[in-house]
Order: C-alpha cells, then sequence, then structure tokens
C-alpha cells in the first residue's frame, strides 16, 4: 500500500514562498538555507551550481545560509574546495532516481577518501553531509548541500529523504526559472548596451505619446531640439499641428502600421520619426498600453565618422582616413584641401587612392561605402545641430 503523505505544514508554504521568490530576488536564497537548516537541525546548508567541464568540480554559483556565510573562509579553504574527495566524484550517486546522497554511500570513494573526508570537515567544524541535486546541462548541475553538526555521524534517513523529495519538484522549478530569468536578464543587458552604443536615436511611447523609455542619443536629441521634446514625461512637437500628426503617427503603427513623419522644414535642422508597431503580444504578459517604438534621426546634422577606424576596416593610411571622413560628412574635396592646408591636387591623388584601395570609382560610392560601415555606427553620440549662416 503507498505510503500517504503528510499535507504541507504553514512553515513549508512560507518555506516554498521564499524559494520561488529567489526566482526575482536572489538574496532569498539565504532566507530559504536558513529555514531548511534550523527546521532540520543542521550546522549548514549551501546551494550551488557546480561544472564538471573538469576531473575536479568547479564552483559557479554559491549562496549559504546566514552561519555558513560567517564561516565561509573555513569552509571553503577544505570542504568547497578540490582538496575534499566529493569535489573529485561526477556526480556518483546512491539514489540516481531521487538525486539525493550522501557522503556515506559515495561507493566511488575508498575508505582512505572517506577518513580524509570527516577529518577534513571536522576541521571545518562540519559533520558529514548529504545532499540533493539535478543536471542543469551536461556539464553542470545543481546541488543542495547539507552539513550536520560536528560529533553527528548519522547518515540522511528515512524521513529526512521523504522530505527532499517532496522539496525536490519545487527546487528544480525555481531554479528552472531562475535560470531562464537570469539567461532573459542577460539578453535584455545585452540589447540596452547595442542600442546605448548605436547613433540612431530610439524611444517608445504609447498612443498618448506618454513615453517608456529611450536611449541616451535620444535623450539628448529631444533635450536639445527645437522640434520635439518632452514636458512632463509626454512626447511633444513644436506645435499643435505636429502634435496632432505625431499622434496619428504613432496610432497608426500601434495597429501595425509602420510610417514616417517630417518635423520641421528643410534647413532648419528638422527630425524624421519613423514609427515602428511594439511587441504588443496578448496575454498576462501584455502591456497596460500600446507601445510603439520610434526611431528618429537629424538628416542634416553631419554624420562623425572616426577616421582610425576608417584607417583599420580599409587599410588606409592617416592622411586618406581622414579625406574619407571629410568627404562621408560633406565636405568637397576643396573645402577638405583648404582646411587641411595642402593643395586640391595632392588631396585628388589621395582621393584616387582611396578609390583603389576601397573598390570604388566614384565619390558617392566611396560616400555611401563608408556610411553603411561601422566607422559610421556604435559612438553613442549626437551630431551637434548644423549651426545657421549668419545674415549678410
Amino acid at each position: 500500500m503507498a505510503r500517504t503523505r503528510l499535507p504541507m505544514t504553514h512553515s513549508d508554504s512560507s518555506l516554498l514562498l521564499d524559494l520561488y521568490g529567489s526566482v526575482e530576488h536572489e538574496a532569498r536564497w539565504q532566507v530559504v538555507l536558513d529555514t531548511l537548516r534550523d527546521r532540520m537541525g543542521l550546522e549548514s546548508v549551501v546551494a550551488q551550481v557546480l561544472s564538471s567541464a573538469r576531473s575536479c568540480l568547479q564552483q559557479v554559483w554559491t549562496a549559504r545560509d546566514s552561519v555558513s556565510l560567517r564561516h565561509a573562509a573555513i569552509h571553503d579553504s577544505w570542504a568547497n574546495s578540490g582538496a575534499n574527495p566529493r569535489f573529485h566524484r561526477q556526480r556518483a550517486l546512491r539514489h540516481p532516481d531521487t538525486g539525493i546522497g550522501s557522503d556515506f554511500q559515495s561507493l566511488d570513494h575508498s575508505e582512505n577518501e572517506h577518513r580524509a573526508m570527516r577529518e577534513g570537515l571536522a576541521r571545518c567544524g562540519l559533520g558529514p553531509a548529504f545532499w540533493v541535486d539535478f543536471g542543469l546541462s551536461p556539464n553542470s548541475h545543481f546541488s543542495l548541500v547539507f552539513h550536520r553538526k560536528p560529533g553527528d555521524d548519522r547518515d540522511v534517513n528515512a524521513g529526512e529523504v521523504e522530505f527532499l523529495q517532496q522539496l525536490q519538484p519545487h527546487l528544480s522549478q525555481a531554479v528552472s526559472l531562475w535560470l531562464k530569468t537570469s539567461e532573459n536578464a542577460a539578453r535584455v543587458r545585452t540589447l540596452e548596451q547595442a542600442i546605448s552604443a548605436t547613433d540612431l536615436a530610439m524611444t517608445s511611447c504609447d498612443r498618448t505619446l506618454r513615453m517608456a523609455w529611450s536611449n541616451p542619443v535620444a535623450e539628448t536629441l529631444l533635450a536639445y531640439n527645437r522640434h520635439l521634446g518632452v514636458r512632463n514625461g509626454m512626447l511633444t512637437a513644436h506645435n499643435a499641428q505636429a502634435n496632432a500628426a505625431l499622434k496619428a503617427l504613432v496610432a497608426d503603427a500601434a495597429t501595425g502600421h509602420a510610417d514616417v513623419l517630417a518635423l520641421g522644414s528643410p534647413g532648419d535642422d528638422p527630425l524624421h520619426v519613423r514609427a515602428v508597431s511594439g511587441a504588443n503580444q496578448a496575454g498576462i504578459g501584455a502591456a497596460a498600453r500600446d507601445e510603439v517604438l520610434l526611431l528618429i534621426a537629424a538628416p542634416e546634422r553631419r554624420v562623425q565618422i572616426v577616421p582610425s577606424a576608417l584607417a583599420r576596416l580599409f587599410r588606409l593610411t592617416g592622411a586618406e582616413a581622414q579625406l574619407a571622413a571629410a568627404l562621408a560628412a560633406g565636405d568637397t574635396v576643396s573645402e577638405y584641401a583648404a582646411r587641411r592646408g595642402i593643395t586640391t591636387g595632392t588631396a585628388r591623388i589621395q582621393l584616387k587612392q582611396l578609390f583603389g584601395k576601397t573598390g570604388t570609382g566614384r565619390q558617392a560610392d566611396l560616400v555611401r561605402l563608408i556610411l553603411h560601415s561601422l566607422s559610421a555606427q556604435g559612438n553613442g553620440t549626437l551630431p551637434p545641430a548644423p549651426v545657421p549662416p549668419r545674415p549678410n
């Protein structure tokens, strides 16, 4: 007849709440480990992610209960190091079906290793260990390690095994969620770094033009631009007509229709805005309001080309890279020559050398090549506004 399992107690419910809470708040692992240590009357409870890529297990991540944290240095001097024979095993478990094992049940250790383990743990103020673990990848696994108090040489008992069997599915689920959350957070950080490094201004807003976020280039552009700015958290165009046009653009984009809008007139440092529908999927994770991504360009501002990057990308000399950068920014050959204090003939010789090294035959092709290269991207800075000509 199968054994009837008792319902979880109030303290166990609190334990599970803290366990699942650790998915978003890693510091709550210590609360979980403290609870397990006190409930089971142990000296130490430690959670570890271990790599088995080498012959000796390597700690990738560790969380400790508060007592173990105070004694971390002495524990790490032997118990959590390659000196401990347990770190030389490749997850050889007594109960592979449950993932529960112990120092007593590690059949892959010799008697001398068991003796060295007992003596080493005693020097660290720890008794024998038992654990529950499960694989995360072919070369890594999660392990929850329990150490008894010094002098308590009992093996893991049937009641502890049953408790760990009940805990293991929750532990596995919480760790799986934690890893997925960490991976997603890492992807978000990578995307944020890429968005911050680009020279294209990006911001997002809802149908009412309330802003959600923006990258640094957009923050600078919106703070110092006569056509589009931010007021009380709302994107605001320079006049009522432009504001209505911007709202219409965003409303269309929210329904999946991408379009563009010009704010300002030619010669007045205008802005070009492209609205793209955001990820407004249905379901519990959907945004409370439609979110639209706005890509903003200031087309009359000189492109900032890094000559040193051009030189490395196209194997140019310093002089050739300077000329290429100037042409891409809008200078003529004569203007560049005058600014550099060289003859126009010398500049044209450099231009001919540029054509040869870049495989182009016309100045327009050369400029297009440069503007599509990474020398014109990734600075994360906004070109300054053009200086209006002085009246005569």
